[in-house]
Order: C-alpha cells, then structure tokens, then sequence
C-alpha cells in the first residue's frame, strides 16, 4: 500500500522506545503509561522495566526469549483523518493525501492509538470503524481506495466535513486534514465544535499550479474543478493561503506529490521533542 519511501521512513521510526503521540499541547511524545489496559494489543518481546505480571509463559517457552502481553490502554489518543477526494483532489494530489493518510494511520496505531478515517467531498463517508491494528489499517484502505473515487464530486464541503467528525468524536482528539484548500474559508462558523480537537493540516498542492502560465496558454480557456467556472489567470490562491494560514499556523504544512513524500511529511511534527 505504501510507496518504498513511505515505507522507510516508517521502518526507521524507533518504536522500540514505546512512545505515544501527545501533540504539541501536551508537550510532545510521551511514554506510555504502565499498567493493564482493557483490550488485549499483542505480545512483544520483554524491554527493560516492564512490569513482569505481563510475562507471557507460553510464548516465552516456546520461543525461549521472554515476551509480555500489552494492552490497549483507556487514555489511548482518538485520532480522525479527513481526507479531500472532491474533483480538484484527482490524480497525484488524491494518490498522495491517500498515502499520507496511510501513513499517519499506520504510525498512530503502531504507537497505540485509535484512527478513524473519513473521506469528504460535498459528500462524507465513514466506514464505521476504529482502525486499532496495522491488519485493520490495510484492509480499511484496500477499501478506501475504491470509495475515494466513489465519493469524488465536484464540490468540496468542510463545513459537512466537521460535523461528521464531530457527532463520531466530540471530546478531545488529534484531527488531521488533507486537502488541496480549494476555496477554503476556515472554521470559524464551525469553531465550538472542534474547540477540544487538536488539528493539523496537509496543504496537497501540485508546483505547476502556483507557475505564472503564459499569454499562449491563457488564451485557451480553463475549466475550474471546483466550480466549473472559466478559471482565470487570478485565481483565489492566495485567499485561500491566507484562510489556511490563520486557521492552521504552524501546524500546517504544504506537500508537492511530485517530491518525496517521506522528506516532506517530517514538517508536520517540528518542534515535537522526542
């Protein structure tokens, strides 16, 4: 699922210091929390510290390396990613938002947290389920890839977008956004409901676009994905720059899907100690 870049980057992540995303507001990585939770997670190889009550005999005399269960604790982080698929997102830009949202899934769950996907368009859809396990990762997207060209329009709703996430987690969660911003106005109709939220955001914009076209080529008329209007030489680019800017700060962050993901997704977390 994931390009090779994506996929090294991971690798080279040290899960091994079984640390948890906290966000910025709560001071960075965090390690986890001792102690059993309420869903069993795994057994994994015994590290310094942990509490032997969680020794896993059957699997250390099997293996003759001594193992612990681990558990899905309470104060496990909700995560949403919200993922644009409306028609201005085609091609790289929604192969790219699809990877890095793959990406992230697969970081958070590795680290013990609970994702939940939606995609938006002027449609939302959301499967229903709480991705907790690098298995269930997989086959969620298996099936997204098929639905972000079902849920494909036109139009791009946030404001819908929002409020479905909001009726799945109105307490406080870590909420990523990936879009391109078309026409974007911000949140601040929408600002009591994601007050508790923690949001990061994902500017997918390809380079050719932001390029001045020539007096040729303007001739020609363009069509506007978004609103199927005659796009003209001044776009809304830097509004939506500007809208971006101040509903984000530094917690957002512009990709090119021409470029290596993997270099450019290390933005999101400036700043984060580890």
């Amino acid at each position: 699922m994931l390009d090779p870049d994506l996929k090294k980057l991971l690798a080279i992540l040290d899960w091994e210091t079984n640390q948890k995303f906290k966000s910025i507001r709560s001071g960075g990585f965090f390690h986890l929390t001792k102690g059993r939770g309420l869903e069993f997670k795994e057994v994994r190889p015994y590290y310094f510290g942990d509490d032997t009550r969680y020794i896993d005999w059957n699997v250390t005399s099997r293996t003759g390396e001594v193992h612990v269960k681990e558990y899905y604790e309470e104060q496990d982080l909700p995560i949403m990613i919200l993922i644009d698929v409306s028609k201005s997102m085609d091609g790289k830009k929604k192969k790219a938002a699809i990877q890095l949202a793959c990406f992230l899934s697969l970081f958070h769950v590795r680290i013990g947290n609970r994702v939940r996907i939606i995609l938006f368009s002027d449609h939302v859809y959301h499967s229903g389920k709480e991705l907790k396990r690098k298995e269930e990762v997989n086959l969620e997207f298996k099936s997204i890839l098929k639905k972000s060209n079902e849920q494909s329009s036109k139009k791009t709703n946030y404001d819908h977008a929002i409020e479905k996430a909001y009726r799945i987690s109105s307490k406080y969660s870590i909420v990523y956004w990936l879009s391109d911003f078309t026409y974007f106005q911000g949140f601040e109709s929408k600002k009591a409901l994601s007050r508790t939220w923690d949001e990061y955001a994902i500017w997918i914009e390809e380079q050719s676009f932001e390029i001045q076209l020539p007096f040729w080529f303007r001739i020609f008329s363009l069509s506007d994905s978004e609103t199927g209007d005659s796009l003209s030489f001044h776009s809304n680019l830097k509004q939506d720059q500007m809208n971006f800017k101040k509903t984000f700060g530094n917690k957002g962050i512009t990709v090119r899907p021409e470029e290596k993901l993997s270099k450019q997704i290390l933005g999101l977390f400036k700043g984060i100690r580890v």
